[in-house]
């Protein structure tokens, strides 16, 4: 009775165990009933208790194997980092380097220390990033347009990527250097060099650096707007060759000029008068020597009242008392205004050749020293005239430079108007340019007729000093009162005058006029 008990129980055991297995395992292994071999029950019976708690520690370490399996199937399986290159497309020119850039983010973020390759025509570079992301690639190439492919591999925790863009190269500008052989220099005076960098198309270029090279001494200067490249000089008497140059900076290529200058000898201080030829006979030219006086300036009406030998003759004279004489000739004004340029702003080329063959039939004239231009503007109306300035630096530069090439050391000398602020507007004169070409520059500060004290030639001859490019300024003063009241100053009032005028910087005083004056004694201003 009791084994008939016993073996169902068995059964139901043996069965519950086999199902506790299987939900422990879940379903990783397959448990076939078949192999379960049955020889003692009762040892089943007995040992019954100790297989139910292997059963639990045997389902424990399988749920935990089944877990560290899937751990390590997570694991091979783990997402990489994401690259991306980029780069914009680039230009540059023949036989300079064009800069290629290829960016690398890897999640979004720069990184450096990464290889890129970039593929420019066929040909292949690597390029390390940079702490920037950036690759870069410095190329010359000829003119053409590339393709760029350019690719980062990645590496077990980064993926690949890859991109293209493309390099466009041109043609460089020429340059040339452009010289102004009609500068004027002397010993003495500091005076304005300058060339001109211009592209193939003639164009200004500015914001270079132009070497410049004379006497030993070596000038870096950047080029203005409208593409000078300015030095001021002072040298002494001689020939000298100027070596400029311009060095290769994308998009332009190099170029240089070599410029041959004469500085001419050193000229006496300005002190003098304006001469109207009917006092020529009557002046103690002794007497004025004496007293310092260096340089007349006598009006060319002379030639034709007194003829030419006779003008010679009296020249002679004030040369041996160690007196330079100068033409004075009026170039825009012959009884009326004469505009040097036509409505349209064309010059009017006759006119101002007669002109220029004027002041060389003057320079040729034995004794003389040099060439005064007067009336060298326009009488209140440059504005309403096109081309004005220019025209009357054309004139002064062309004189000057015709009259140094007959007379190297003959001083051309030009009457200006004593109106700073005015000078263009109203009478065509730049004072900056004028100065260039012209020995020295005479504000003709006339203080009567303007209504103004002696302070007033100070403030205008400084101003004057300050604008020049090289010329001397020789302030002019009147010896009268007034134009309506044409009475002599006297001499302290002459001679404060001209002191005020060297107070403000000129390097001389002319007096207007000789027959209505005191004669002052220069060597006390």
């Amino acid at each position: 009775m009791q084994k008939k008990f016993l073996i169902p129980l068995f059964l139901l055991t043996l069965i519950l165990a086999i199902s506790s297995v299987s939900a422990s395992e879940n379903a990783t292994d397959v448990v076939d009933v078949s192999e379960v071999e049955v020889n003692d029950i009762s040892e089943i019976e007995d040992n019954s208790s100790d297989n139910q708690v292997l059963n639990k520690e045997d389902s424990s370490q399988i749920a935990q194997t089944a877990d560290n399996q899937l751990l390590s199937d997570n694991s091979s399986q783990s997402v990489k980092s994401k690259s991306s290159v980029s780069a914009s497309k680039a230009s540059g020119y023949e036989s300079f380097a064009t800069k290629f850039v290829v960016k690398l983010t890897i999640d979004g973020k720069a990184a450096a220390g990464k290889n890129i390759l970039i593929d420019v025509g066929g040909k292949n570079y690597t390029r390390k990033t940079n702490d920037d992301g950036q690759a870069i690639l410095n190329i010359k190439l000829s003119k053409g347009t590339y393709k760029v492919k350019f690719t980062y591999a990645g590496d077990e925790n980064v993926t690949s990527s890859k991109g293209s863009s493309k390099i466009y190269v041109y043609k460089p500008m020429k340059t040339k250097l452009i010289a102004d052989k009609y500068l004027n220099f002397r010993q003495g005076l500091t005076s304005l060099f300058h060339v001109k960098l211009v592209d193939i198309n003639s164009k200004a270029i500015k914001g270079q650096m132009v070497t410049i090279k004379v006497a030993g001494k070596t000038y870096k200067v950047k080029t203005t707007k409208n593409g000078y490249a300015k030095v001021f000089l002072s040298l002494k008497k001689g020939n000298y060759k100027i070596k400029c140059s311009f060095s290769k900076k994308q998009p332009y290529l190099s170029s240089s000029k070599n410029v041959k200058i004469k500085v001419r000898e050193k000229m006496a201080k300005g002190n003098g008068y304006w001469l109207w030829p009917k006092h020529m006979a009557s002046l103690d030219l002794k007497n004025l020597a004496s007293k310092g006086t260096k340089h007349i300036f006598l009006l060319s009406d002379a030639i034709s009242s007194y003829g030419k030998s006779y003008v010679v003759s009296w020249i002679k004279r004030a040369n041996s008392y160690g007196m330079k004489v100068h033409i004075w000739m009026l170039v825009c004004y012959n009884g009326d205004w004469v505009s040097p340029v036509r409505d349209d702003g064309s010059y009017k080329h006759a006119f101002i050749n007669q002109k220029i063959n004027e002041a060389k039939y003057y320079a040729k004239i034995s004794g003389v020293a040099g060439v005064h231009l007067d009336y060298m503007r326009y009488g209140g109306t440059a504005h309403k005239h096109i081309n004005a300035v220019q025209s009357i630096t054309y004139i002064v530069k062309k004189i000057s430079y015709a009259v140094h090439s007959i007379k190297p050391n003959a001083i051309v000398s030009v009457a200006v108007m004593p109106e700073p602020d005015m000078m263009l507007y109203y009478y065509g004169q730049d004072i900056p340019l004028l100065s260039k070409y012209a020995d020295a520059l005479l504000p003709m500060v006339y203080k009567s007729a303007y209504g103004k004290n002696t302070n007033w030639i100070k403030s205008v001859t400084k101003t004057f000093v300050k604008q020049s490019n090289g010329a001397k300024i020789w302030t002019g003063i009147e010896s009268y009162k007034s134009e309506n009241n044409p009475v002599s100053l006297s001499y302290n009032a002459l001679m404060k005058d001209a002191r005020t005028a060297m107070a403000g910087g000129a390097d001389g005083v002319v007096i207007f006029r000789i027959g209505l004056t005191k004669y002052l004694n220069f060597k006390n201003v």
